[in-house]
């Protein structure tokens, strides 16, 4: 029996090595892919409401603006300080010159919302890594005394967005796009624009690390985008009688809202085509991480 003491000391300490390393490793695995939802607030930067500025400035943003949002997302893990994420989420902007300290603003007279509905594929780099922790027989335990520990990351992509601005008129609903309010598709106005545009979004994300399945979190980012047609407006007043004729009554009367008495004249400034909308986006979530089977 006592020859054999070695082998049997051999062979437990080989487990005592070997198990652990496995089921670190199967931790590993299992923390890869990871659910997420959370809710937030949106905002934008377009040619209607804002402040005292021209538009285009982050202190020209109205925050009486803001709105709720949602999100829902799942995260694959790539690398120590790397991961994709992908999401959807349903945003609601909108302006209003009403509320603009400018005066040109509040003359002109234009108000929008709009519901936006983005899918966004994401590439974070994690400048704080996530902490795995260790895990041994007894399960999952931390480094040092029980904490909520944390990850801080940076993160860059892409979301195709669907948009329709809308806007209420003698205590009605209507979606702006199909009314051509520049004149779109007329001989001498701008082309009509999509519904569907592109968003590149930058931003910032913070977790806290619950337990080994379950974190919290906050991520903002700013949405750059490829149209100018997020409010429905982006350059000048069209020939008013023009648009009556293409579009009807209404969309002549919202295209030309002036309180002044130069209302239905065409060529003034109505929006700013030199720089395209921007919105904003903050989500606070909800992240679970999947085993694997």
């Amino acid at each position: 029996m006592l020859t054999k003491l070695p082998t049997y000391l051999s062979v437990a300490v080989l487990l005592f090595i070997v198990v652990p390393s496995q089921a670190q490793n199967k931790y590993r695995k299992q923390i890869k892919h990871e659910l997420s939802g959370g809710i937030g607030y949106a905002n934008c930067l377009t040619d209607l409401g804002g402040g005292q500025g021209d538009g285009g400035y982050i202190r020209d943003l109205d925050l009486n603006m803001t709105r709720p949002a949602a999100q829902i997302g799942y995260r694959i893990l790539i690398g120590n300080k790397t991961a994709f994420k992908s999401t959807f989420s349903y945003l609601r902007v909108g302006g209003d010159d009403a509320n603009s300290g400018n005066l040109g603003r509040r003359e002109r007279n234009l108000n929008f919302t709009s519901n936006i509905y983005e899918l966004k594929l994401q590439f974070e780099y994690y400048l704080v890594e996530e902490p795995e922790g260790i895990y041994n027989f007894s399960g999952f335990r931390y480094n040092g005394p029980f904490r909520f520990d944390y990850s801080l990351y940076l993160f860059g992509g892409i979301a195709p967005f669907y948009f329709n601005p809308k806007t209420t008129y003698q205590g009605q609903t209507y979606a702006l796009r199909d009314l051509t309010t520049e004149g779109q598709g007329l001989p001498d106005g701008p082309d009509t624009y999509g519904s569907i545009a592109l968003a590149i979004p930058l931003g910032i994300g913070f977790k806290y690390i619950i337990n080994r399945q379950i974190s919290v979190g906050f991520e903002t980012s700013v949405r750059f985008t490829t149209t100018d047609y997020l409010d429905d407006v982006s350059s000048t007043y069209h020939n008013q009688d023009a648009i009556r004729q293409q579009s009807g009554d209404v969309a002549a009367a919202l295209a030309d809202r002036r309180t002044r008495d130069n209302r239905g004249s065409s060529g003034g400034i109505r929006g700013n085509p030199d720089n395209n909308d921007v919105y904003f986006a903050g989500f606070f979530s909800f992240n679970y991480k999947l085993k694997s089977k």
